[in-house]
C-alpha cells in the first residue's frame, strides 16, 4: 500500500497542541503577541532561551514547543496571526510571585511582536481555603467580578477582565479535585477566552471608522437612485459616473475590512465555544463569565457584524442600481440607433430616386450625342437624302435610346453582382 504524502502530517494535527498537565497550587503567566511580516521569528527567540537552559530547541517553523525550566515549564504555540507563551510555575510560590519570574526578564522583554494579552493566573489547591468576598475585593480591588464553578463543579474561577497598572489582568482559579490534565484544559480554555476575545475585538476600531465612511456613501447612493426615478432629471452619463464612484469606494472599503471582519467572526465563535465548554454554574451573587461577556463583549461583535452587513448590502444595492442605469442607457442608445437607421433608410431612398433620375437624363443625353454622331457619320457619304433616308434617320433616335438604356442595365447588373 502507498500512503498519501500528507497522511502523517494531517493526522498529527490532532496531537499538535497537547493538553497541559497542571498540579495545584501553581502560578501561570500567559502572553499573546500579534506578529507581522516585519517582526523577527518567535521560534528563533525561543531557541535562544533553549540554548541558555541547555534544553531541546524548537524547529525553525515549529507550531508548538514544550520547554522545561527550573521550577516549572514553558509552553509555546504559534497561530496564524499571533503566538502564545505560557509559563507555569509549579508548587506553592511566595506571596506576590508570578510565573514569569522563572525566565530571564530580558528574554520576556525581547519577545517579538505586539503584546495583546497578558494574564497572571493564581491556581489554588483544593486544600486551600476558598476566598470569601472580602478576600476577593482585596485581591482584585473591587467587587465587579465574573465568577462561576466550571467542569461539573471541578473548579472555581474568578476574574474581572481588567488590565491592571502592571499591564496584566488577573484570574483566580481553585481546583476542586480535577485531574492534572482536566485542570490544564480548564486553564487553557480561560486563557483562550481572553486571547480570542481580544483578537476578535481588533475589528471594533475599524468598524467604528467604517461607519463614518458608510454614511456619505449611503446618502450618495440614495441621491443617485432618486435622480434615476426622475425623467430627464440629469444626464445618464453623469449619473453613471457618480454611481461608479460610489461603487468604487464601497469596493475599496470592503477590501480593506473584509479580512478583519471575517477573522472577528471566527474568533468570536471560538469564544462562545470555549465558554460553553466550561459548563458554568453561578457562584453566589457574581455574574457568570458567559453572562459577563454576553452583556459587554457581544454588543461589540454585533457592531462589527452590522458594519460588515452594511458594507455588503451597500455593495449589492450599488451593483443593482448600476445595472438598472446601464439598462436604461442601453435602451436609450437602442432607440437612438433605430431613429438613425430610419433616417439612413430615408436618405438611401432619396439617393436611389436621384440616381434613377440622373440615369434617365443620362440616357437622353447619351442618345442625343450618339444620334448626332451617327448623323454626322452618314452625312459624309451622301450630300442629299431621300425621304426614306430621312425616315430611317428619324427611326435611329429611339433605336439609339434603346441601345443606351440596355447598355446601362447591363452595366448596373454587373455592378450588383
Amino acid at each position: 500500500m502507498i500512503d498519501h504524502e500528507l497522511r502523517q502530517s494531517l493526522n498529527d494535527e490532532l496531537h499538535g497542541r497537547t493538553g497541559l498537565r497542571i498540579l495545584a497550587p501553581a502560578r501561570i503567566t500567559h502572553l499573546a503577541f500579534t506578529i507581522t511580516e516585519g517582526d523577527s521569528s518567535p521560534t528563533e527567540h525561543l531557541k535562544e532561551l533553549a540554548l541558555q537552559l541547555n534544553e531541546e530547541a524548537p524547529e525553525a517553523n515549529a507550531l508548538h514547543h514544550h520547554l522545561k525550566i527550573a521550577g516549572g515549564f514553558l509552553r509555546f504555540e504559534r497561530h496564524g496571526e499571533f503566538y502564545r507563551v505560557a509559563i507555569i510555575a509549579e508548587g506553592r510560590q511566595p506571596a506576590g510571585a508570578v510565573a514569569m519570574d522563572l525566565v530571564p526578564f530580558e528574554w520576556i522583554e525581547g519577545l517579538p511582536g505586539k503584546r495583546l494579552v497578558a494574564i497572571h493566573t493564581h491556581l489554588l489547591s483544593a486544600k486551600e481555603k476558598t476566598p470569601d468576598d472580602d478576600a476577593l475585593v482585596k485581591l482584585f480591588g473591587h467587587d465587579d467580578l465574573a465568577a462561576s464553578t466550571v467542569a461539573q463543579d471541578g473548579a472555581m474561577v474568578w476574574t474581572d477582565f481588567r488590565i491592571r497598572p502592571d499591564g496584566f489582568s488577573r484570574w483566580l482559579v481553585q481546583d476542586k479535585g480535577l485531574t492534572p490534565l482536566r485542570l490544564g484544559r480548564v486553564i487553557r480554555r480561560i486563557h483562550e477566552i481572553e486571547t480570542y476575545r481580544m483578537m476578535s475585538l481588533l475589528a471594533l476600531p475599524l468598524a467604528r471608522a467604517a461607519q463614518a465612511e458608510l454614511r456619505p456613501l449611503e446618502q450618495d447612493l440614495h441621491n443617485v437612485i432618486g435622480r434615476m426615478t426622475e425623467d430627464q432629471a440629469e444626464n445618464d452619463a453623469t449619473l453613471l459616473a457618480r454611481l461608479s464612484g460610489v461603487a468604487r469606494q464601497v469596493e475599496e472599503l470592503s477590501n480593506r475590512t473584509n479580512y478583519r471582519f471575517a477573522a472577528t467572526r471566527a474568533y468570536a465563535a471560538l469564544v462562545e465555544k470555549r465558554v460553553a465548554e466550561l459548563h458554568e454554574v453561578r457562584v453566589r451573587n457574581y455574574q457568570r463569565i458567559g453572562i459577563f461577556l454576553d452583556r459587554r463583549f457581544s454588543p461589540a461583535i454585533a457592531t462589527c457584524n452590522a458594519v460588515m452587513t452594511r458594507i455588503e448590502s451597500l455593495a449589492q444595492r450599488s451593483e443593482r442600481a448600476n445595472n438598472l442605469l446601464r439598462t436604461r442607457v442601453d435602451i436609450a442608445l437602442e432607440a437612438q440607433n433605430q431613429s438613425l437607421l430610419r433616417s439612413m433608410d430615408g436618405r438611401a431612398k432619396q439617393q436611389l430616386v436621384l440616381q434613377e433620375t440622373v440615369e434617365g437624363l443620362s440616357v437622353v443625353a447619351i442618345s442625343y450625342y450618339l444620334f448626332n454622331l451617327l448623323a454626322k457619320f452618314s452625312e459624309g457619304f451622301q450630300s442629299e437624302q431621300t425621304p426614306v433616308e430621312r425616315l430611317l434617320r428619324l427611326a435611329g433616335v429611339p433605336m439609339a435610346i434603346a441601345l443606351v438604356w440596355l447598355a446601362l442595365r447591363v452595366i448596373r447588373r454587373r455592378a450588383r453582382r
